[in-house]
């Protein structure tokens, strides 16, 4: 994408300029004509400020009428120079629309100095052998805002091997500071899992997060996730 906007940029650019000095060679050139008619006349009238033509109907013309009429033909013939200015206007609009929607579509990452996510609270069910997990996450007041959030949830089983993954995207597109959206993650096909773990990601990856749960009884969670992963649980024996 950068790639394409740069080249359709600096094409853009050569464009304009070529037109630019195609527009500068056919004014030079149209100055030249211009400026030769004007010695062509001057040196058949003479030193004589104005010539009257007498006509058939008697009617006479001044000369100056003559070099208006000349420069009015010259302005309609110069059709270059106005399919350059619409050529230019056209590529200008193209560069336009093109850097706006790559505004318009790239989302925003959090950066190195703002606060991270904060999970506010967490839940799991089970279906089966289909998993569910859901909670609330919190941009805090400090963060940046973000767009285009997905919370993973990764399963292991009770050996703590890796057994599946789910991924869904909040229900907030757009998450400013101070806001908090709920999730909704499905892990299914997963008979034995004794634990699992949340995380948080954007197009450009992983977001940093900080577990805020309320502390819940030794039995309901698993202390060494939340230490070490910012925000996990564990599944009870059905």
């Amino acid at each position: 994408m950068e790639i394409g906007l740069l080249a359709l940029t600096l094409a853009s650019l050569a464009a304009t300029a070529g037109f630019g000095v195609l527009v500068w060679r056919s004014r030079v050139e149209e100055r030249c004509r211009s400026a030769a008619r004007v010695a062509a006349l001057a040196a058949a009238i003479g030193a004589a400020d104005s010539v009257t033509l007498a006509a058939s109907d008697s009617r006479s013309v001044p000369v100056t009428s003559m070099f208006e009429a000349t420069a009015r033909g010259a302005a309609k013939g110069r059709p270059l120079m106005r399919m350059t200015v619409v050529a230019a206007l056209a590529i200008a609009l193209v560069v336009f629309a093109a850097m706006a929607n790559r505004n318009h579509a790239q989302p925003v990452a959090a950066t190195a100095d703002a606060a991270p996510l904060e999970l506010v609270s967490m839940r799991h069910t089970r279906d089966g052998s289909t998993l569910t997990v859901s909670g609330l996450v919190r941009n805090p007041r400090s963060g940046a805002p973000l767009t285009r959030i997905a919370a993973v949830v990764f399963a292991f089983d009770r050996g703590g091997s890796f057994v599946a993954s789910g991924r869904a995207a909040l229900d907030f597109t757009i998450l400013e500071p101070g806001d908090e959206s709920p999730f909704v993650v499905t892990v299914p096909d997963v008979a034995d899992v004794g634990r699992y773990r949340v995380s948080f990601r954007t197009e450009a990856g992983i977001l940093r997060h900080l577990d805020r749960r309320a502390v819940l009884p030794p039995s309901r969670e698993a202390s060494a996730d939340r230490r070490s992963l910012g925000g996990g649980g564990q599944v009870s024996a059905n």
